[in-house]
């Protein structure tokens, strides 16, 4: 019974560790007068996004009836190069945290999760030039998106 359970462990353990290796989280904070949103990219150019009102979106990860969730599927090259920037930036904890002054209405954070680890705010300016790299395709995938923070 023991190595039954030490095995199930095991596997639980490798699925949930290859998983996070496999997707980009990227969060948008919002600010007073607009939305944030969540967007997950895996491996593989699936993407999925939800967009929820500033209230709600800190609240509740829940979505509700003025939540909007969307997803395409990327071509692979796409995926492939968003994924190399983000491992040739890695790891985030080799940059000092970002701070920059921004408009209390309109100001957002923006941050891209990958491996339990967390980049400086890519609405900052960005010193780094595998940083700033990263910050590029992530605002392109964001701009071809055509995510409606307004309204």
């Amino acid at each position: 019974m023991t190595m039954i359970s030490v095995i199930i462990f095991s596997i639980l353990f490798a699925f949930v560790s290859s998983s996070n290796e496999n997707i980009v989280r990227i969060t948008n904070s919002g600010s007073t007068n607009t939305a944030g949103y969540v967007i997950e990219l895996q491996r593989n150019g699936y993407v999925k996004w939800t967009v929820a009102p500033r209230s709600r979106f800190i609240e509740s990860t829940t979505p509700s009836s003025t939540t909007t969730q969307n997803s395409i599927q990327l071509p692979l090259v796409r995926a492939n190069t968003i994924f190399q920037a983000i491992e040739q930036a890695a790891p985030f904890n080799q940059y000092p945290p970002a701070f920059c002054i921004k408009s209390v209405s309109f100001g957002t954070t923006l941050f891209a999760t990958y491996n339990g680890q967390q980049t400086p705010d890519l609405n900052c300016p960005i010193k780094d030039q595998r940083l700033a790299v990263l910050s590029e395709q992530i605002h392109g995938l964001i701009s071809d998106l055509n995510i409606n923070t307004f309204g």
